[in-house]
């Protein structure tokens, strides 16, 4: 701030005039003719009266250079008219005459700096007030500067644009008139209603200035009702974002449980189809037919364990536990795929050379999921000449299993390749997308992790997933 202050302060404007000299030098020539004239006209001879008063004149008005251009001008033409037979010209009288006049030469200096000493700090008090003034009520920050006894004592442009009121209206009015006082001691926003009716919401803050023995308060307000009115409105439109998304949730569910029913509801009509079948024939082979049936019954149970599961997803509850036999787990799973397989006839290969071990996992749900993928895969062989799938897992070295289903069809579109878990995205013309998001659902919340690459002795796309060694975020059960 020092810095700004010399900039701005100035005392060109009292330099000294240059006709000082000149003025001083007409004042000893004059101070000359008024003794001639005085002596000549009306017989006084006072030889350095109007010396000693022009020195005068010019030290007080003009300072040290002045007062003594008047005195050896003045005393020098004295000299010259006075008559040495006076009493007061002498030598010594013109000593004493000239050691005063120096005397008053340097006073005159003394009190022409303090005069401009004095009038140089008026002139800058003036220009810094000004400066002051145009800073404060050119601040879009609102200020009102309060008194010791709490009355508003100046208030800025600002303050008068805020409040609706002209600066006279500040003046003497009380501060908790104007705005709330224990709103000063809080930093939550506080609600000022105009005259207008208009409601303002406002951040108060204040800070003390110390000026001599005077206390005074400078209270900042900030206008936050724009920013609290677009709050409401973030709010809001969030509230409505919140209600679409679930909307769109509830699709969700419906598309995951037309997909996840899919399934099963196919396998049940082909054994029931089987069943009829072989009671239809003229000798009905009844032990097949308690298979199907009993097969039926098996996945109509699935299919409802499916749909609690299904449940336990939107819940957001964890998946149930349990020590599972990868070696079943693939049978089991190959089993289910292979009526997909069959029909686009492709050859299911099951690699069982490395699945001697156990996981910690939900058998429904990581079925599922394998079912998910050898559908996808049976899907991508339909105009295939190669068609095969394989299914196969085995143990990387931190103990966690790892799965893979991987077919000789054409592979996934490049554009797909990253978005492919995504929901609502497929390759099929009839798919609905919900798949292989679901089944990124179902493993990540095993605690393991989704990917696909074309690195496949196959030539098409391989599907992999990882369920930890210890799977996290689930419910244990006994087996």
């Amino acid at each position: 701030m020092q810095r700004f202050w010399e900039m701005i302060d100035d005392d060109a404007a009292l330099a000294d005039p240059e006709t000082g000299w000149l003025v001083a030098a007409a004042s000893g020539v004059a101070a000359l003719s008024a003794t001639w004239l005085a002596h000549t006209l009306i017989a006084v001879n006072l030889p350095f009266l109007f010396c000693v008063a022009a020195v005068i004149a010019n030290a007080a008005r003009r300072g040290l250079i002045a007062g003594l251009v008047a005195a050896v001008l003045s005393l020098a033409g004295t000299m010259l008219i006075a008559e040495w037979s006076h009493a007061l010209v002498n030598p010594r009288s013109v000593a004493l005459v000239s050691l005063f006049c120096v005397i008053v030469s340097i006073g005159g200096e003394t009190m022409k700096r303090l005069r401009r000493r004095e009038q140089y700090a008026a002139i800058n008090a003036c220009r810094r007030e000004r400066i002051l003034r145009i800073i404060f009520d050119g601040s879009p920050a609102v200020m009102l500067i309060i008194d010791s006894s709490g009355d508003i004592v100046d208030a800025n442009e600002a303050a008068c644009s805020l409040f609706e009121r002209p600066r006279e209206a500040f003046m003497g009015e009380r501060l908790e008139r104007l705005v709330p006082t224990h709103a000063l001691k809080t930093n939550a926003l506080h609600t000022v209603i105009l005259p207008s009716a208009k409601r303002l919401r406002l951040d108060i803050r204040d800070t003390s200035l110390l000026i001599g023995t005077h206390r005074f308060r400078i209270v900042y307000v900030r206008d936050e009702t724009k920013a609290v009115l677009s709050s409401e409105r973030l709010a809001m439109a969030q509230r409505e974002l919140y209600q679409i998304s679930r909307a769109t949730a509830l699709g969700q569910l419906g598309s995951s449980i037309a997909h996840e029913l899919n399934q099963p509801l196919t396998i049940i009509a082909n054994y029931a189809g089987v069943a009829r079948a072989v009671l239809a024939a003229d000798t009905p082979d009844l032990a097949a037919a308690r298979e199907a049936i009993d097969d039926t019954l098996a996945h109509a149970f699935r299919a409802a364990t499916m749909l609690k599961r299904l449940r336990n997803f939107i819940g957001r509850k964890p998946p149930i536990l349990q020590q599972v036999d990868v070696r079943t787990l693939l049978e089991e799973s190959a089993k289910l795929g292979s009526l997909a397989a069959k029909g686009v006839r492709a050859e299911l290969l099951t690699d069982l050379s490395h699945v001697d071990f156990d996981v910690s996992a939900d058998a429904i749900q990581l079925q599922q999921v394998i079912l998910n993928l050898v559908i996808n895969a049976a899907d991508a062989l339909r105009g295939c000449d190669d068609r095969r799938i394989r299914l196969q897992a085995w143990r990387t070295a931190t103990g966690d299993a790892t799965f893979a289903v991987e077919d000789s069809g054409p592979g996934l579109p490049p554009k797909l390749r990253h978005d492919v878990f995504a929901p609502f995205q497929s390759t099929k013309t009839d798919g609905v997308g919900i798949g292989l998001a679901l089944c990124r659902t179902i493993i990540e919340g095993h605690g393991g992790r989704i990917w696909c690459d074309d690195d496949t002795e196959l030539g098409g796309a391989r599907f992999l997933f990882t369920v930890p060694h210890t799977a996290i975020g689930g419910t244990t059960h006994a087996a």
